[in-house]
């Protein structure tokens, strides 16, 4: 009973986490009316958002949802 417990805890929380990733250290790049582009990359994943304030240090984006 202990070792399916502990599986179906193990996979609870693979499940929970599945489809985001945490990224930092963004490109930062000003646009026109002080407003900021933030650019998350690596080898997999590009994410850009454009905020007023300045640039996360860290980020956590989803994976699962659609390109656009």
């Amino acid at each position: 009973m202990r070792g399916i417990l502990l599986i179906f805890s193990t996979f609870l929380a693979f499940n929970a986490t599945a489809g985001k990733i945490t990224m930092s250290n963004p490109d930062a790049q000003v646009l026109k009316g002080g407003k900021r582009l933030c650019t998350y990359e690596n080898s997999i994943y590009l994410f850009t958002y454009v905020t007023k304030g300045e640039c996360k240090y860290t980020k956590t984006f989803d994976t699962s949802g659609n390109e656009k």
